[in-house]
Parts: C-alpha cells; sequence; structure tokens
C-alpha cells in the first residue's frame, strides 16, 4: 500500500493549505475492469448509470462480502480527480491512512462531475484543467448544492441496497464545502446514520466573507470601505429568492445553492448525532464557536475542536525558542478521533 503522507506535506493536494434526490433514478450497477494497481490499494471503480447521469465513485474492496459500517467521504471545492497516478504508481486523494480503516468499513469517494477519474499527479494536484487550460464546463455546471446533494444520495440509497453493507452504520463525513453537502443529505436522506461537519462555517460562504473582510478592516483601518462591501454581501444573501432562476448561469446558481441554505439551521432538523469538528486556525471555521450558543439544548449535538489546526488539520511547529520548524499533518489524528466517536453508542458532551 503506497504511503502517501509525504506527498501531502509537499504538494497542493496533500498540502491544501497552498492548496431531485432523483426518485425516479434507475440506476445499472456496473463494475469496471479494475487495474491490478487500484485493487493493490484496496479500491474498485463503481459506476451508477441512468438515462440522465453517471455517477462514478471508489468503494474499498470488501473481500469478505459481508455486511461493515460505510464511510462517505466528501471532499471539498476543488475541481480534483479521486485516483492519481505519478512516477510510484496510483492512490486514491482521501487525505487520512486508508490502509488503518479498509478491514473494518467500506470506504467511499465520489468523483467529481467533469472530472476524469484518474489524474495525473503533476500535472492535476492543484485541480484539473483541460488542455486548454479550463476547468470543464461539466464540473462548473454542476458544482452546487443541489446536484451534489443528489449525487451523495443516490449513492447512499445504492449502497443501502447492498449486502456488504451494515444498513444500521452509514456515515457521512463532509470537509470544507462538504460540510455543507453532508449537512444537506442528512437532512434529506433518512438513511444516513451519523453525520461529521468538518473545517466550514455554519452559516454560509457569505458569512464566511463577512467575518474575513471585518477582520481584515480591524487591522487595515479600512472600515468604510469594508461596510460597504460587508454590506453589499449582506443585501445578496437576503435577495436570494428562488435559486431554480439562476439556473442559465452556473456560476451564479452555483454561489445562491450555497448561501441560500444556514447550515446551523439545517443542523437543527437533523435527528441523527452530529460532529462538528475545526481548528482555531481556520478563519472559515470560526462561527463553528457560536453553534453550543445557537444549538443549546439539541441532543446528540457535539463539537471537537482542534487549538492551532488550521483548516487542513496542519500545525505550526516551532522549537523552544519560538523558531518555526513546520507544518506538522494531523489528518490522521482527526480521522482517527472521528472513527472513534462512529463507535461510540452513547457519548458525553464534547467541548
Amino acid at each position: 500500500m503506497k504511503n502517501c503522507l509525504m506527498k501531502k506535506l509537499l504538494n497542493p493536494l496533500k498540502d491544501i493549505v497552498k492548496l431531485s434526490s432523483l426518485f425516479f433514478f434507475l440506476f445499472i450497477f456496473k463494475t469496471f475492469a479494475q487495474t491490478d494497481e487500484l485493487k493493490e490499494i484496496g479500491f474498485e471503480k463503481i459506476e451508477l448509470k441512468s438515462k440522465s447521469d453517471t455517477i462514478v465513485f471508489i468503494k474499498s474492496i470488501n473481500k469478505e462480502n459481508k455486511p461493515k459500517p460505510v464511510i462517505l467521504f466528501l471532499q471539498g471545492s476543488l475541481p480534483l480527480p479521486i485516483v492519481f497516478k505519478d512516477e510510484d504508481g496510483i492512490f486514491v486523494s482521501l487525505p487520512f491512512k486508508t490502509t488503518d480503516y479498509l478491514s473494518e468499513y467500506n470506504l467511499i469517494l465520489i468523483s467529481r462531475k467533469g472530472i476524469p477519474f484518474i489524474g495525473e499527479f503533476q500535472e492535476h494536484s492543484r485541480g484539473y484543467k483541460d488542455k486548454n487550460g479550463n476547468v470543464p464546463i461539466e464540473y462548473i455546471k454542476n458544482d452546487n448544492l443541489t446536484y451534489r446533494t443528489n449525487q451523495a444520495s443516490e449513492v447512499v440509497n445504492f449502497l443501502y441496497t447492498q449486502k456488504w453493507v451494515d444498513k444500521k452504520a452509514i456515515y457521512i463525513i463532509g470537509h470544507s464545502e462538504g460540510y455543507r453537502v453532508a449537512a444537506n443529505v442528512a437532512n434529506k436522506n433518512k438513511k444516513i446514520a451519523k453525520l461529521v461537519c468538518l473545517s466550514a462555517d455554519p452559516f454560509n460562504r457569505a458569512a464566511e466573507e463577512v467575518l474575513k473582510i471585518r477582520i481584515e478592516s480591524f487591522e487595515k483601518n479600512t472600515d468604510s470601505i469594508s461596510q460597504h462591501t460587508i454590506e453589499s454581501l449582506t443585501t445578496d444573501y437576503l435577495n436570494i429568492k428562488n435559486i431554480a432562476e439562476y439556473k442559465s448561469d452556473f456560476e451564479l446558481y452555483n454561489w445562491a445553492s450555497y448561501d441560500e441554505k444556514l447550515i446551523y439551521e439545517i443542523f437543527k432538523d437533523v435527528k441523527i448525532p452530529i460532529l462538528v469538528a475545526y481548528g482555531t486556525n481556520d478563519l472559515a471555521a470560526v462561527h463553528n464557536d457560536l453553534l453550543p450558543f445557537i444549538l443549546k439544548g439539541k441532543k446528540d449535538f457535539f463539537v471537537k475542536v482542534y487549538p492551532d489546526y488550521d483548516h487542513n488539520f496542519f500545525k505550526n511547529e516551532y522549537d523552544k525558542e519560538g523558531k518555526f520548524l513546520e507544518k506538522s499533518y494531523n489528518w490522521d489524528i482527526v480521522f482517527s478521533d472521528i472513527v472513534n466517536w462512529l463507535q461510540k453508542k452513547k457519548e458525553n458532551k464534547e467541548r
């Protein structure tokens, strides 16, 4: 099994700092002929087809074909392939060591619409672009909360029908943009057993941007200019009425689909256990500090905070004199904590 930790530290994919449900969707299940390399790293490719769409994802190989819990991981907003190849072979773009979980879980990762399943690592790890240097239009058209929610929900529906899935233990984890998608899926699809949301604003993108602008105004003493921008952002959000009106403009629809919903309102409606985890050195996640106040009294809601971790759970390490040494990679620590939480049946509040 390829150990990708060094790549995580040395490039934008791994060092990411630089870095309707369709109810009448008739699927045809097809397993592609797998490359030996993909099998060797413990995964296989699956395609779900209908007349109107094709959904591609990878799943960890379940040799015993016995029911096991599912971890469906939803990535953030970058147009990345879900499998990469380089001079050493191929590896999946999950940010944690998959070898630690292959025996106990079915790991699922969905390919982004319009992005090739496999990408060349050196060329595409900053985000896939076609030969003309453009992000594929098929990705742009489907890079919205509506499509991503439907896509993930249909994968869940498929998984629920499989003998190798423990139907009582289908878990969904979303990171960054995936935070919002995962929350939306869990609210719509009752087959989800637990929800984990990582590293995003629990309001919406507009609120995240307002916070960034306000903090910048403190540092640069630009309150008047900043206030004008904040009012504009706020007005844009308040004017979102029916996002279907924006469908002819893909980028506008993307924006409206994610800004229309305040995720903490979705949390109020979700009936299953929820874990929100984030680093304190992540400006995009600061508003999560307010969730215990907003959701006071909500049962089965838990918060896990990681001091000094950033958006992708890197941490600046210093020597005794305070000199910067390196960024430590802590996704494996965070994911281990998540799995421990998923395995618990009764819990106490975490803070």
